[in-house]
């Protein structure tokens, strides 16, 4: 059998309560979460930018496109490979990706 307790509480008091109770949880909605980190592979990245793999090769080697080693292994960040995607759409040389 549970107890039942019954007090007397005054409305401002409920109002605080209530008021700390949705500050956590909106405090708990609002706070951005942290995007998932995505590598790529090399074929994977080559197949992204619509290029060969020798040409992704040059471009790590020149500094377009930002390579990552992990063992034996080359990966690239999905969102670095995208800023420098951006960077080449935006050249002067206004040539368009055809895959």
């Amino acid at each position: 059998m549970t107890k039942i307790v019954l007090n007397n509480f005054e409305l401002s008091d409920i109002k605080k309560v209530v008021e700390e109770v949705l500050q956590k949880q909106l405090k708990g909605l609002l706070t951005p979460k942290k995007e998932e980190l995505k590598l790529l592979t090399r074929k994977d990245t080559a197949k992204l930018l619509c290029i060969s793999l020798p040409t992704l090769h040059d471009w790590t080697k020149t500094g377009i496109v930002k390579a990552h080693r992990i063992g034996n292994r080359v990966l690239f960040k999905q969102d670095e490979v995208w800023q420098a995607l951006s960077l080449i759409q935006t050249s002067t040389t206004k040539r368009a990706l055809s895959c």
